[in-house]
């Protein structure tokens, strides 16, 4: 069976995923400062409201794997699936653990003790760098991704519940690990992510059917994904002083959150890559905007994975010139804060496009 063709607009989803990511890790230290601040109000609400990125990034993984593979499943792929993700998402993740490993001794400590058995726990636990506990809740959905295809294409029926499904398993996952005893490593276990790779997966099975369905209650859509992300944010900022809300209902109000913000991002994202088809058409000023921003995300889009390794690096960098928050010089602190975001975002996307480039035209040679 022939491939199907490239959903465009899921570059752009991804690009909006990986600038939440670097806005979270640009700012994060910037929410540390003194509470009832205009800056540390600002750097709070951009940090907390930007914390649907991991789930996006995991709701796009299950959409690309079910769109891709489920009309020509077979369980002999299995093997072969693996072994492409050994080689795009495991070795990647142990090279970029190591560099990390002995990196961050250098950057904090200015010296580098190697611990082999120290390392190989990293290694398991994602902990070799803040942001790569990501990759290990990534390859345990991997790994269990054959045994779910086949179960769906065995049984068609299956495919219809993957949505409650998944909230099922997170949420008795959250009732044990809350209620019951703790789990360890709960926050890098797919556990705690089910709800949303399998509304990912459903997507991919059903892409047009859920567009259509978008596109009819898209009114409905925006504005439950702005009330549960103000809500959210809302919730831990009162948390800094004034209030005290039960953990469960934070959660319950981030999984709303979370699973509302997808489908307008790719009614956006689609609206985009229109405006950008239709400028080759007509050249007006306005689709040429609107072109240059379709390729501008669709290139950051393409380049996210390099930039999810890279961009700690930089920050860390750009950081050991930080000035101190000082009254009447903070305005040069948010002026720092800013700028790492985008020489977070923007460096570590030209690394990206450098290597690229190198392997390409060492491929051709």
């Amino acid at each position: 069976m022939a491939s199907k063709p490239k959903l465009t607009e899921i570059d752009i989803v991804r690009a909006i995923a990986i600038i939440a990511v670097v806005l979270i890790h640009g700012t994060s230290d910037a929410t540390l400062l003194a509470v009832g601040t205009g800056s540390q109000a600002l750097f709070f609400i951009l940090n907390k409201a930007s914390l649907f990125t991991v789930p996006l990034f995991i709701w796009i993984s299950g959409l690309v794997l079910f769109y891709s593979y489920y009309d020509r499943w077979e369980p002999g792929m299995t093997r072969v699936f693996w072994a492409k993700r050994l080689q795009k998402i495991v070795i990647p993740y142990v090279l970029w653990s190591i560099f990390y490993y002995v990196y961050n001794q250098w950057m904090f400590h200015g010296t580098v003790h190697v611990d082999a058995w120290y390392l190989f726990k990293l290694l398991l636990s994602g902990n070799a760098s803040y942001h790569l506990y990501y990759m290990i809740i990534i390859v345990q959905f991997y790994v269990l991704f054959p045994l779910v295809m086949t179960a769906v294409t065995k049984f068609k029926r299956l495919s219809k519940w993957l949505i409650p499904l998944g909230i099922g398993i997170q949420a008795a996952s959250y009732t044990f690990h809350h209620w019951v005893a703790p789990l360890p490593e709960y926050a890098s276990l797919c556990l705690s992510y089910t709800a949303m790779f399998s509304f990912g997966a459903y997507m991919g099975i059903y892409y047009k059917q859920m567009l259509a369905w978008a596109l009819r209650f898209k009114r409905w859509l925006i504005p439950l994904a702005l009330l549960s992300g103000a809500a959210f944010v809302g919730m831990l900022y009162l948390q800094l002083e004034i209030a005290s809300f039960d953990n469960t209902l934070i959660e319950l109000t981030l999984l709303v959150y979370c699973l509302a913000i997808p489908l307008p991002c790719v009614l956006w994202a689609r609206s985009q890559v229109a405006r950008a088809s239709r400028h080759h058409a007509n050249t007006s000023r306005k689709n040429a905007k609107a072109s240059r921003l379709a390729t501008s995300l669709n290139a950051v889009g393409a380049a996210s994975f390099g930039i999810y390794l890279a961009h700690p690096a930089i920050l860390t960098l750009w950081d050991r010139v930080q000035p101190e928050p000082a009254p009447g010089r903070i305005w040069l602190y948010d002026v720092h804060t800013l700028a790492a975001v985008l020489i977070g975002l923007l460096g570590a996307w030209g690394l990206a496009r450098a290597y690229a480039s190198l392997m390409q035209k060492g491929s051709a040679r």
